[in-house]
């Protein structure tokens, strides 16, 4: 009975060691360049994907609207039957039947005859033209802003996306440096051990070796839990949250060059002033659209159609139509009563609009003033990275200095483990410098609203 549970127990293990390993290999990291993630987030985000759907509504608007340039023409049909005392063929109201009225026969209540008829008829506003030609203007104007709404969210999703980037290629460096960090201070309790067990170096020496091992072996977990958060908004990025990525840095870690800032004043083909401009114009082509409203509506009608009565020995008593007829004219109609309504939403055509220009003035503030705060940035990142090599070459020597004197006995512990920390500090400041070089430059690229510069910096490296 013992052998067969333990055969159980292993044969369990061994399936939850293989669903582990399983569940290890789907979740195994995807290597991209920024260049490969920003692609990935524009073919494959939701946002994109509305926005298309968006534009691809915007063009249906413009097709409907030209369509309503076109004339009305239609068949109808009807039979009926009425009293005797009206006059024989009496229609309901139909399109494409002139109303037939007359002098009643009688008075007789229960006597009847049957109407019939079939008409092809046409109607046509003539002054519609103008009003659907404005329509059509403003259905385009709808649709740039919607290619313009486009573009914008794209210039978003790339930059969201090369950010997001950049930030997880910092807490990797970040998880390298806290790891070089963690076995700086391994070697140190090695070296400090055997000194602590000879009695050539007291125990608090060994004491503060491993008290800073634990110190590094923190800072490492953090490094760690802070680089898995950066993936998974990394992935949040790309439009799919189930993936596990790791950044290849390829040349953000460079060193920068020479930086070309972009001019102080705002592109006007930047995204986000080309979407102010097209909501300017769309208000501008509905409030046309609303002037025409004050024309009166002109229309042309024209229709044939035959007609059974009853009457002229009418064959089946009414119940053929048998009577040829045509009709045609003019048809004017204008409602003084429109007017107090077609003035009010002129007023509020005329609102939209200047709410719209000054929606465009205040994203041509926001506009500069991220020019200016990007421009900041990167001027400030760059004056930290030119520090950052020289800090870092003179760590490195404090550390093997204070290494050496420690092993020779004309040092403590105390001086080993602040420069250790402090070369741990120069490295991960050095390596995340370049990378907020990087990082201020797209920021720059995005508020001139073209990335296109910073991604033709960054292919190739090392």
């Amino acid at each position: 009975m013992r052998a067969m549970t333990t055969l159980v127990v292993l044969l369990g293990s061994a399936s939850l060691v293989s669903l582990a390993s399983d569940a290890l290999a789907q979740q195994a990291p995807r290597a991209f360049t920024i260049e490969q993630a920003v692609a990935d987030a524009l073919a494959n985000h939701p946002r994109i994907a509305s926005s298309r759907a968006e534009e691809n509504a915007a063009a249906a608007r413009v097709d409907e609207a030209r369509t309503g340039n076109l004339p009305d023409v239609g068949v109808s049909a009807q039979i009926n039957r009425s009293t005797g005392n009206t006059v024989p063929g009496a229609f309901f109201s139909a399109p494409g039947f002139v109303p037939v009225a007359g002098a009643p026969r009688g008075r007789t209540f229960d006597e009847g005859a049957w109407q019939s008829g079939v008409s092809v008829w046409a109607t046509w506003d003539v002054l519609s033209l103008t009003r659907q030609a404005a329509a059509i203007d403003v259905s385009l104007a709808g649709r740039s802003e919607a290619m313009a709404a486009t573009n914008a969210r794209r210039l978003d999703i790339a930059y969201r996306t090369a950010d997001a980037f950049i930030a997880l290629c910092e807490a990797q460096e970040t998880v390298r440096a806290a790891k070089a960090s963690v076995d700086r201070a391994d070697i140190l309790v090695t070296i400090t051990k055997p000194l602590v067990d000879t009695s050539l170096r007291p125990g608090a020496d060994l004491a503060r070796a491993d008290a800073e091992l634990a110190s590094a072996r923190t800072l490492f977990a953090r490094a760690e839990q802070t680089r898995d958060v950066r993936r998974a908004q990394l992935a949040e990025s790309l439009g799919n949250a189930s993936l596990v990525i790791d950044a290849i840095p390829g040349a953000l870690a460079a060193p920068v060059d020479g930086v070309a800032m972009p001019p102080a004043a705002p592109s006007p083909s930047h995204p986000e002033i080309a979407v102010s401009n097209a909501a300017v114009a769309r208000a501008g082509e509905a409030q046309k659209l609303v002037d025409v409203e004050y024309l009166p509506r002109l229309d042309i009608v024209a229709a044939m159609w035959m007609r059974g009565s009853g009457l002229y020995q009418s064959p089946a008593a009414g119940l053929a139509p048998d009577v040829p007829n045509w009709a045609a004219g003019a048809v004017v109609t204008w409602s003084f009563l429109d007017i107090p309504a077609i003035r009010a939403r002129a007023r509020v055509a005329s609102a939209t609009r200047d709410a719209a220009v000054a929606r465009r003035d205040e994203t041509y503030l926001a506009i500069a003033g991220q020019l200016s705060t990007a421009t900041a940035v990167v001027q400030g990142a760059l004056r930290v990275a030119r520090q950052t090599p020289a800090a870092l070459s003179a760590a490195r020597t404090a550390e093997q200095q204070a290494v050496a004197r420690y092993k020779s006995g004309l040092s403590n512990v105390v001086e080993v483990a602040d420069t250790d920390r402090l070369l741990a500090q120069a490295e991960l400041d050095d390596a995340v410098a370049r990378l907020e070089v990087r990082r201020a430059l797209l920021l720059l690229a995005r508020a001139s609203g073209d990335l296109g510069p910073f991604f033709a910096k960054t292919r190739g490296g090392p």
